[in-house]
């Protein structure tokens, strides 16, 4: 008989001991525990009540150290009755102040605001409690000049009273209306201590004075400088050329060594081929503000503005015989165009009484203005007109009448401007100006004794490429390359 096969018996895995596992795990832990226990609490140096000593120690608190150490915490006297209790220092110095509690609130002007509207409306003040703070900063400041863009502040105390109204103006000043304990208003104004230094600029005309200016590394704001005092001299489309020069010294001012804004501009020269004119401030003894004089003491004012707006290029001349460019048929252009953007401003080129303000047919909105010794002058197109002018109002020399608009028969934005003499139309390029009021006599020591230093730093002030081309006159022949295509 076969013989069975024997069945083998396959041998299992030992399997571990969990509790001798479990019992050495305690033992360390138990290790560790021990370790921790003799560095934190018995071992000195380490333990904790050293540390809180030694931190206490460092810090000064003598009464802190002796509680770390377990000494008893010392005893303090009651004061007595007259001797004054010394309070706990505040943790927090700003919340302790009682003018700094409550709550600031800030904002800014914005379009079609008035002080009124933003006390009441947008901050909730009852008109009673907005009219005394606007009363009061009246005293301060001209609430009619408040700007879009500019700040204030208001702080309210824990019950919701203003007690405080900051009002800045600019950022050298600010107004400031103050409530007292009594519920009284009382109203300040404080200014910014700024440094002022003349300094001085040159150039030479490249391509525009503009450019020019802009190349010296100045702002081109002194452009306009140039165009305001000069104007009754030049017309800075067709008197200025390649190769011309400019000096000015001008007050600069500074707020914490940060350029703020321009000043007077002290003295100045343009130097080319119609001539050579310079200008220097000078405010007469008395007078409330100071005007613009050459070195002989004459006004650089004149009887009519060589031009009535800063201009970008003349778009048609004086021309009896010109083709209309609307109506394509030959009608005069008894006026001298000055295209220019919308909304530039245009100045009365004299004094005088308005006439006529409102539309007139193709010269759109139109002002006309009557000068003495028979001249009248026309301005056509205008966008809109000056704010609080009306017929039979007198207007000063360069006072804004209106703003530049295409307004009527126009294919662009500009000026009409036409003068008239005794009834007749003549170029207002050709028209030959008196000067203002001179310095007078008695004065004029004091006059040339203040612009003195100024003569000969001025002509000292040095400028760039100061070479003029020779083709600049045979260009002026022809009408010149300023004339033809570039502004001021």
């Amino acid at each position: 008989m076969p013989r069975k096969p024997q069945r083998r018996h396959r041998k299992l895995p030992r399997q571990p001991a969990t509790g001798r596992g479990t019992l050495r795990l305690g033992v360390v832990l138990l290790a560790l525990v021990l370790v921790n226990l003799y560095v934190f609490l018995w071992r000195g140096g380490t333990s904790i009540p050293d540390v809180m000593e030694q931190a206490a120690v460092a810090s000064g608190d003598s009464e802190a150290a002796a509680v770390a150490a377990g000494s008893p915490e010392p005893e303090h006297d009651e004061p007595e009755e007259g001797d004054p209790a010394e309070p706990p220092a505040p943790s927090d110095e700003r919340a302790a102040d009682p003018d700094e509690s409550g709550r600031w609130q800030e904002g800014q002007v914005e379009e079609g605001d008035s002080l009124n509207k933003i006390l009441i409306k947008r901050e909730g003040m009852t008109p009673p409690e907005a009219d005394a703070i606007i009363r009061a900063l009246g005293k301060k400041m001209d609430l009619r000049a408040i700007k879009v863009g500019q700040t204030y502040r208001i702080h309210f105390d824990d019950a919701g009273t203003v007690t405080q109204f900051e009002y800045e103006i600019s950022r050298i000043s600010t107004a400031r209306v103050t409530r007292d304990p009594n519920g009284g208003l009382s109203a300040e104004r404080t200014d910014a201590e700024t440094k002022i230094e003349p300094v001085e600029i040159g150039g030479t005309i490249t391509s525009s004075l503009y450019q020019s200016v802009k190349d010296t590394g100045e702002d081109t704001s002194l452009v306009g400088f140039f165009v305001d005092v000069f104007a009754y001299d030049l017309n800075f489309y067709i008197d200025t050329h390649q190769g011309d020069t400019f000096r000015m010294i001008v007050e600069k001012e500074y707020l914490n060594g940060q350029f703020l804004r321009y000043g007077h501009v002290l003295a100045a020269e343009y130097k080319g081929d119609v001539g050579t004119f310079r200008a220097f401030y000078w405010k007469p003894p008395g007078a409330s503000e100071g005007k613009y004089f050459d070195e002989k003491g004459q006004s650089i004012e004149k009887t009519f503005l060589k031009t009535p707006l800063k201009y970008t290029r003349i778009s048609s001349g004086f021309n009896p015989r010109r083709m209309h460019p609307i109506l394509h048929i030959k009608r005069g252009h008894m006026g001298v165009d000055y295209a220019a953007p919308t909304g530039t401003p245009i100045w009365a080129a004299a004094g005088g009484v308005i006439t006529f303000r409102g539309r007139k047919g193709g010269a759109g909105n139109c002002v006309m203005i009557k000068h003495d010794n028979g001249w009248s002058t026309t301005y056509m197109h205008m966008s809109k007109f000056r704010a609080g002018q009306e017929v039979g109002k007198r207007v000063r020399q360069k006072d804004v009448i209106g703003y530049v608009g295409m307004t009527g028969l126009a294919t662009g934005p500009h000026l009409h401007f036409s003068v008239k003499k005794g009834g007749s139309f003549v170029d207002p390029t050709k028209i030959k100006m008196s000067r203002g009021e001179s310095v007078a006599k008695k004065d004029r020591a004091a006059f040339q004794g203040h612009i003195g230093g100024w003569v000969t730093r001025l002509a000292s002030v040095p400028v760039t490429g100061a070479a003029r081309p020779s083709t600049v006159a045979a260009e002026k022949s022809g009408g010149g390359w300023w004339s033809r295509a570039r502004a001021p």
